[in-house]
């Protein structure tokens, strides 16, 4: 029976100021809202132009630098224009080329001594002194470190050191490049003993009055610049001129970044930094290269070197302006929303000290209410006889009603955080167990037969297992209902006893009527169950079998005494009197209840296969 609660004023009351509340919370939602969007909008806007400023500051300083790397690069190869411009050069390598790839003699000839012999390799070799020195002003007065001249296949025939160095691979691919396209090579700056070098291959051609010139370069002129001064000067300028940010000058090399140190000397790989489309270096946040600190950097490419100009500066000092305004715009948010939620708050008090009397009234009310709705259900579940249980999903006892403690002998209160072991024993638990998942995987209620052995005394019990759902609708434990239904099982035992006596008892009758059956039913029973257990069949077709078999030949008791006892062949009229036994036994059976087909077993007991018979 469930009581109706009437609605008071004092309780529209409360309704309307839960209404106003909600109303209230709308109002600072939307202002909370409004203030968030409208702070995180300045702030996006004032961090947008800051990055704006701190890329457009790298740009023009990366710019600059770049700009003057190239002007001294541009000196340095208008100065070299100069030399190999020259006719006396350009004949000479002209002339050395004509010899080919073995300058073997020439340099023979020039350490001998010649002195104008007759033939081309000594007159060569007479000028090579006076070249070498041509050489050595230009080396001594551009400042270069050295200088060389090669031929096509990399050979040195003219030097300013002594013992020139062998060319590396790498200078040597250098020749044969510069010989082939006829345009000034750049190397990747080495480290040396000196510090930072860098080799330029500039290509000579033949003089434009030469027999049979080609298009091709006949020499290569490579000339060594100390490249740490140079760099030392652009990155102390760049200090010098500003404090934000720092300055480094990358090389290009097989698409990834080398860091020229001209401090220490030293040249470090830059594997984290990528370049895009070969030679940009875009305006990003990267990883710091010494103090893995996330700097914004970018980097502008030196026109004529495979050099990049990087400027960064740490995100955290780039971004120093940007807190203190992001700091006062969030400051003025939270003014604005402290002062509406005091409005707010204020209204709401004034509503809530308004009804808060007829609200505690209403809240008392409800709970003698439900105290009354507790009582009566405790009341229902002492009355129930079956055993009712809830159980948490690790098997704990949440609630028992006082059927249940008297099932397992124990108290309500008692049976409260105890398991299913503590309460039935290991194995009865392990078998509870199995249940309770079954009903929480499906989440659907199914029952199930179990026997019970509490308090030292045998019990037969129907189990219905049902999932309980919390408020969200997920399932946190099983609710189980134990029926006791011992007295029925028992029944049922008693019941089937009385059906294998009178079944006993009908096969001795039958074996009295005809000595020749006797023993037959118990051999046909006996047939029967092997037959039905070899073709898996389950134990209800077995006991239906059995019985069936076993009064099988009942009916042969309403036959002609003689008829049973004939010897030889029956006549036709004899056989179908004969076959009438299976009739008489229907209806000698048919009054007896063996909750089995036993009766259209015996019917069908002659029939073929497919029916006939």
């Amino acid at each position: 029976m469930e009581q109706v609660i009437p609605q008071s004023q004092t309780g529209r009351n409360a309704a309307a100021s839960r209404r106003m509340g909600w109303f209230m919370a709308v109002i600072l939602a939307l202002v909370l809202g409004a203030a968030a969007t409208l702070a995180w909008f300045n702030i996006n806007m004032a961090e947008t132009a800051l990055k704006r400023d701190v890329e457009r500051h790298l740009q023009l300083t990366a710019q600059e630098k770049a700009n003057e790397l190239s002007l001294w690069f541009n000196s340095l190869q208008s100065q070299t224009t100069r030399l190999i411009s020259a006719d006396l050069f350009r004949l000479f390598a002209s002339e050395v080329n004509e010899l080919g790839s073995d300058i073997g003699p020439l340099l023979k000839a020039s350490g001998e001594g010649a002195s104008g012999g007759g033939d081309d390799t000594s007159q060569l070799a007479s000028q090579l002194p006076l070249m070498r020195n041509l050489l050595q002003e230009f080396v001594s007065y551009s400042g270069f470190l050295s200088g060389r001249l090669t031929n096509a296949d990399g050979q040195t025939y003219l030097s300013t050191e002594v013992t020139p160095p062998s060319l590396s691979l790498e200078q040597k691919q250098a020749v044969r490049d510069t010989i082939q396209k006829g345009v000034i090579g750049i190397l990747p700056v080495r480290k040396a003993s000196s510090g930072l070098v860098m080799d330029m291959v500039v290509p000579i051609f033949a003089p434009q009055y030469v027999e049979n010139r080609s298009d091709q370069a006949v020499a290569t002129l490579m000339l060594s610049v100390m490249v740490t001064s140079r760099l030392g000067e652009t990155i102390e300028s760049a200090k010098a001129g500003s404090s934000f940010g720092e300055t480094r000058v990358f090389q290009i090399v097989d698409g990834t970044l080398q860091d020229l140190l001209p401090l220490s000397a030293e040249i470090r790989p830059v594997p984290a930094w990528k370049l895009e489309d070969a030679s940009v270096l875009p305006f990003e946040i990267r990883e710091g290269i010494v103090s893995h600190e996330k700097v914004y950097s970018l980097g502008v490419k030196v026109p004529e070197l495979p050099w990049i100009v990087v400027e960064d500066v740490a995100v955290d000092n780039a971004l120093k302006p940007f807190w203190g305004k992001r700091n006062e715009i969030l400051i003025w948010a939270v003014i604005s929303v402290v002062v509406v939620l005091l409005a707010l708050l204020a209204v709401w008090w004034w509503l809530v000290g308004r009804s808060a009397r007829s609200v505690n009234a209403e809240l008392l009310h409800l709970y003698q209410v439900s105290s009354q709705q507790k009582q009566l259900l405790d009341g229902i579940n002492s009355a129930v006889a079956d055993g009712i249980v809830l159980t948490d999903r690790g098997g704990m006892v949440q609630y028992a009603n006082q059927a249940f403690a008297c099932m397992v002998g124990r108290s309500d209160e008692e049976l409260v955080g105890m398991d299913c072991a503590a309460i039935f024993g290991y194995d009865t638990a392990l078998r509870l167990y199995k249940q309770l998942d079954v009903a929480m995987q499906t989440e659907k209620p199914f029952m199930f037969h179990d026997v019970l052995w509490l308090q030292s005394k045998k019990y037969h019990y129907e189990v219905t297992c049902s999932p309980y759902r919390n408020e969200s609708g997920v399932v946190t434990g099983v609710v189980s209902v134990f029926r006791d239904i011992t007295q029925l099982v028992e029944a049922q035992e008693r019941n089937q006893r009385m059906i294998r006596q009178t079944i006993a008892a009908l096969m001795q009758a039958i074996e009295a009527v005809d000595p020749y059956l006797g023993g037959q039913s118990s051999y046909m029973a006996a047939l029967g169950t092997s037959l039905v257990r070899e073709m898996g069949l389950g134990e209800e077709d077995e006991s239906t079998v059995r019985t069936a078999a076993s009064l099988s030949q009942i009916g042969k008791m309403q036959l002609p005494r003689d008829l049973l006892t004939k010897p030889g062949a029956f006549t036709p009229e004899e056989r179908h009197m004969m076959e009438r036994h299976v009739e008489y036994a229907r209806e000698t059976l048919k009054s007896i209840n063996f909750e089995l087909p036993v009766l259209e077993a015996i019917s069908q007991m002659n029939e073929f296969l497919d029916g006939t018979g």
